[in-house]
């Protein structure tokens, strides 16, 4: 399948004027992106790829279940190449805790009782804002060297994309259960930010 990829590609390049050089060269780079990226990049389509929401309560929790999966699988990074105590402990807490808040938020999008109706045009506004600040905040592939300043860089900008996004529902959204899961997704985001700042400026 690459050396199919390669060669469409050559052929894609060659009828543009390109070389083979230049085929090489993008390959590379695709071939060398940092793993933490990579997994932002899967979240993303993830999140793009989850059905919108029914209301604003319901549509937060479809889009914040691939974003803890996304936060999952950087975790899970981490502690198979971190070496860092405090960062590998957090990565623990991240999947223990994000694992059970995405059951939890699977449970109530089941058994949601929320009448289906237009999603109101600030809320869409600014949550995608929030995305495009989250992707512009990530640091640039060629700053990420060691696996654990790499985990904490990344992660910074996507726990403040869960806030951001949990302060959108809080301001949109009237539901008393995913207002409190909301509340409470802030206060422990913000703790571990906090954390990793306080790892990057040791």
């Amino acid at each position: 399948m690459r050396i199919l990829f390669i060669k469409c590609l050559s052929f894609v390049l060659f009828l543009d004027g390109l070389n083979c050089a230049a085929v090489a060269q993008a390959m590379a780079k695709m071939d060398t992106k940092n793993i933490f990226l990579l997994s932002m990049d899967k979240m993303m389509i993830n999140m793009d790829k989850a059905p919108k929401g029914k209301s604003v309560a319901d549509d937060y929790l479809e889009q914040m279940i691939p974003h803890h999966q996304g936060a999952i699988m950087m975790a899970e990074t981490e502690l198979r190449s971190g070496k860092d105590f405090k960062m590998r402990q957090l990565a623990k807490s991240i999947i223990v805790e994000q694992k059970s808040e995405i059951q939890q938020m699977q449970l109530w999008l089941k058994h949601s009782d929320m009448k289906k109706g237009p999603l109101p045009a600030g809320y869409q506004l600014l949550m995608g804002q929030i995305m495009q600040l989250m992707m512009k905040n990530m640091p640039g592939n060629s700053e990420l060297k060691h696996t654990d300043h790499a985990f904490a860089r990344v992660m910074i900008p996507h726990h403040e994309a869960a806030i951001g996004m949990s302060g959108v529902v809080i301001k949109y959204s009237e539901d008393p259960q995913t207002l409190s899961f909301a509340k409470q997704l802030i206060s422990t985001e913000q703790v571990e930010i906090e954390q990793m700042s306080s790892f990057l400026n040791e």
